[in-house]
């Protein structure tokens, strides 16, 4: 009897033991539970995949975000080309073709660091040559590569131009310029402070374009070379319709699919 009432009570202390450790937290996640991984942040300003019902665009779309005014321009923009930092789904401010920045004291100059690996779709790198031709095109009326485009976006979100003064002789727009300072870096000076400077960056106008393909002129039409400096490229772009595929060089996460849209 003493053996059989030994062994009884060893295995309920065994049962019990085995239900304890089943009820601590292991490595399964409960269900709605991601597990979590060690996968490195990458970037992107684009979604990889169009809105619904978005696949259908008009045929008269202008691929140069800094002049494209138009919603099917801007959304097919998007896709292709990529500014300084950008804004995530929920609009929080991201490192982008900068990979990081210093604000001076006084909010008057902002130092941007360029990628290592940025590169457009050509495969050739972004470098600060071709950030400052950018702005130079946007702010300056007398810059080589502005065209006859009106810049309505930056008019808008800088107020002005250049040169522009008010009333009593103040700058009109608070930019003042943008300097290279070496391999990898560039300056936005202002001449005033603006708090929300990087955010207003982030719009897509104010994207990247290779220098070269700007002073090709006629850029952003079906007769030009779209090169891109974001995660989508032009492969085709047909009396059918146009074709986007991932772009090999782009420095963030490298979509998987061919986008498509029609005319309308």
């Amino acid at each position: 009897m003493k053996k059989n009432l030994r062994h009884q009570i060893v295995f309920s202390l065994l049962a019990t033991l085995m239900l304890l450790t089943a009820c601590q937290p292991g490595a399964t996640p409960e269900a709605g539970q991601t597990p979590a991984t060690n996968t490195p942040a990458t970037g992107g300003s684009a979604s990889s995949e169009p809105a619904a019902g978005a696949t259908t665009i008009s045929r008269d779309i202008l691929l140069d975000p800094a002049l494209a005014q138009d919603a099917d321009s801007s959304m097919i923009n998007k896709y292709l080309y990529e500014g300084l930092v950008s804004l995530d789904a929920s609009g929080n401010l991201q490192p982008a073709i900068a990979e990081s920045w210093v604000v001076s004291d006084d909010g008057l100059a902002y130092t941007f660091v360029i990628r290592s690996n940025a590169a457009f779709s050509d495969g050739s790198p972004i470098t600060p040559d071709d950030v400052v031709n950018n702005v130079t095109r946007w702010l300056d009326p007398e810059s080589p590569l502005r065209g006859t485009g009106n810049y309505a976006r930056w008019k808008e979100i800088f107020l002005g131009f250049l040169g522009e003064k008010d009333a009593e002789g103040r700058p009109v727009s608070p930019v003042d310029g943008v300097q290279k300072v070496d391999f990898n870096t560039v300056i936005l000076h202002l001449n005033r402070p603006v708090p929300d400077v990087l955010t207003l960056l982030a719009d897509p106008a104010f994207a990247i374009i290779k220098t070269d393909a700007l002073a090709a002129g006629s850029y952003g039409t079906a007769s030009s070379t779209i090169i891109a400096s974001g995660p989508y490229t032009v492969s085709s772009w047909t009396d059918s319709g146009l074709v986007l595929s991932p772009n090999p060089s782009y420095w963030g996460n490298v979509a998987q699919a061919n986008l498509e849209f029609a005319w309308k």
